[in-house]
């Protein structure tokens, strides 16, 4: 049960990774040391390990293993047992972490955005020399791989997010006071909130573009969009009522109904899904980023959130997406298998490339241009937020030194 446990808590920081655009569940897989078993796991799935499971003896010899790993080495089918329970211990861990995750992660990020892209700095960064050192000659061709994929995927990882599904109309924005000195507003820093009613979520929205107050306003008249996709943004008029910005809000004035949100298709959910769980597989590249770029990813959570409080129509997505990540996973991680089977060392120069190019969108200093896309900017000596971020980075270092140290040492044990 030690064993259990232990891969279930591995499973729990995945799940939160997943949650989290920009992190890969994949890269925590490969921090903790169970990575190339994981994907060796579910690239074995198939009829002949469903066959087994109806076996009275196969049963037990799971009922064993579960109590001491070490028996299920030299007996029959004990590989497939082996891999079940691995992949048992680690869902256990990751499906609750998804939906605690989906409730605390998205707050505390956009809280504290800075701090944490910091934290998720420091633990990608760090864990780039796991699959690095098990390149065993580094020759050009293996460094062209890297380079090509850090190159693709820090481009990938500057793509803006669409709205083109995203409900929007006009507010006016009360200050608590005139404006003491030149403010800039962008659709990053403000977040206006209709309140659910009746167990619904909040929606949550943003400038569409970047406005500068000058002192003395007293308010302001702007053009807001939802911050997900979906009809749940087409909301009548007075449903904006909060705000939380660098200037303090006295009230929201929005004098017509919010309009324009469409629900993505089913079928557009289902692809999404396939390609954002062949995403988190990989480490470097985040799945809910992937989801993010196809504008799904405050829809899910939004349907999860719906979900949970009774409606089946949300449930629906839901099924639908959970769906689309089980054909997904089974299906690339077939493809990864064999790809690990046959070169390795330039699969591991893929990895490493990927998890440089994320590097890109967990830079903690940012700001945005007028049309809300982001662009990195050099940290502020002596500022504040910088300490905190730095403080961050090498928490983020440090966690994956201490836990690559304790995966070796396990593994020579385990020799």
């Amino acid at each position: 049960m030690r064993h259990w446990f232990g891969n279930s808590l591995r499973g729990v920081c995945m799940g939160l990774a997943d949650v989290i655009p920009g992190v890969s569940g994949g890269t925590v897989a490969l921090i903790l040391g169970i990575y190339p078993r994981l994907i060796n796991a579910v690239g074995s799935i198939g009829a002949g390990m469903l066959r087994r499971l109806r076996l009275r003896s196969f049963r037990l010899l799971l009922k064993e293993g579960l109590r001491e790993p070490a028996r299920l080495r030299d007996a029959p089918g004990g590989t497939e047992a082996g891999h079940i329970l691995l992949l048992g211990s680690v869902v256990a861990g990751i499906v609750p972490a998804i939906l605690a995750g989906a409730q605390v992660l998205p707050p505390l990020l956009s809280s504290h955005p800075e701090q944490m892209r910091g934290l998720f700095l420091g633990l990608v960064m760090a864990s780039v020399a796991i699959p690095a050192r098990q390149i065993g000659r580094r020759s050009l061709s293996r460094w062209v791989l890297a380079c090509v994929a850090a190159l693709m995927t820090a481009w990938f990882a500057g793509l803006p997010e669409p709205s083109t599904r995203h409900a929007r109309g006009w507010v006016t924005i009360e200050f608590a006071a005139p404006v003491a000195g030149e403010i800039r507003l962008t659709p990053g820093n403000l977040t206006l909130e209709a309140p659910g009613e009746g167990g619904r979520p909040a929606v949550e929205f943003g400038l569409l573009r970047s406005h500068v107050v000058a002192a003395g306003a007293a308010s302001l008249e702007v053009e807001v969009v939802a911050r997900m996709a979906g009809a749940a943004g087409n909301l009548p008029a007075a449903s904006i009522r909060e705000g939380d910005g660098p200037v303090e809000i006295a009230a929201v004035t929005q004098p017509e109904a919010l309009t324009g949100g469409r629900d993505p298709s089913l079928v557009y959910v289902f692809v999404g899904g396939a390609l954002a769980i062949s995403a988190m597989v990989l480490p470097g590249v985040s799945g809910s980023f992937v989801l993010l770029l196809l504008g799904l990813y405050h829809f899910v959570l939004h349907s999860l959130a719906l979900t949970l409080a009774g409606d089946l129509r949300a449930a629906v997505v839901v099924i639908t997406m959970v769906a689309a990540m089980a054909f997904g996973l089974l299906t690339f991680t077939r493809i990864l298998k064999a790809l690990f089977a046959r070169w390795r060392e330039a699969t591991l120069a893929v990895l490493v490339g990927l998890m440089v190019g994320s590097l890109r969108k967990l830079w903690p200093f940012v700001e945005q241009r007028d049309d809300g896309s982001d662009f990195m900017t050099l940290p502020v000596a002596g500022d504040p937020d910088t300490v905190t971020v730095l403080a961050m980075f090498v928490a983020g270092v440090g966690a994956v030194v201490l836990l690559d140290r304790a995966g070796r040492r396990a593994g020579a044990r385990g020799r």
